[in-house]
């Protein structure tokens, strides 16, 4: 049997398959938004959920980014339901996105820390940095994912990396910066 797929009508990957392979990553993102396991585990149950009610929908491009829109969302949802959303105000001019911060760090110093230190960064930021750095997502599937322009998420990343350099300084108290391996900007 012959078929003709049109633009919308790419053949789907299976979904089992497909969210099998997005599971650990959408674990580890659930986890930088909620800040434990248990309620992670419920973000990606919901998540997981929310997408077998979507599937007829799903054009078939971007997975990933489509199961992570679809986590952030839920996270969304229920922070709003809990609680208003906190305002942060950033005066400072947005300056070219830095590309070797993660090499900047001593890992000896910061290692298991970091996950605490991560979840002290406000939510936008906190999400381009996990997404872009630590996932090793494009910049163009983040940005898929968060609804946002691809220029935001470069904004996201730049703030969030110079947030978090900040408060891997402060975490780490006395130690000057060129103990921690962090460089000067």
């Amino acid at each position: 049997m012959i078929s003709i797929f049109t633009k919308r009508q790419t053949p789907k990957p299976e979904s089992g398959a497909l969210v099998e392979r997005e599971l650990e990553i959408l674990f580890r993102i659930a986890r930088q938004l909620t800040g434990n396991d248990s309620d992670a585990e419920d973000l990606v149950g919901q998540t997981l959920f929310q997408a077998t009610r979507a599937w007829d929908r799903f054009d078939g491009q971007y997975p990933r980014s489509w199961l992570i829109k679809i986590l952030r969302n839920e996270h969304l949802g229920s922070v709003r339901a809990s609680q208003s959303r906190p305002t942060v105000s950033f005066e400072d001019s947005i300056e070219p996105v830095e590309a070797c911060f993660w090499q900047e760090i001593d890992w000896k110093i910061v290692g298991q820390d970091l996950d605490r230190i991560m979840r002290m960064l406000p939510e936008e930021f906190r999400l381009a940095v996990a997404l872009c750095d630590i996932e090793e997502i494009t910049r163009e599937e983040a940005a898929i994912a968060l609804s946002v322009p691809v220029g935001t998420v470069n904004s996201r990343l730049h703030r969030g990396r110079k947030l978090l350099r900040a408060k891997i300084v402060e975490h780490l108290g006395d130690l000057s910066a060129s103990q921690l391996g962090v460089l000067q900007s």
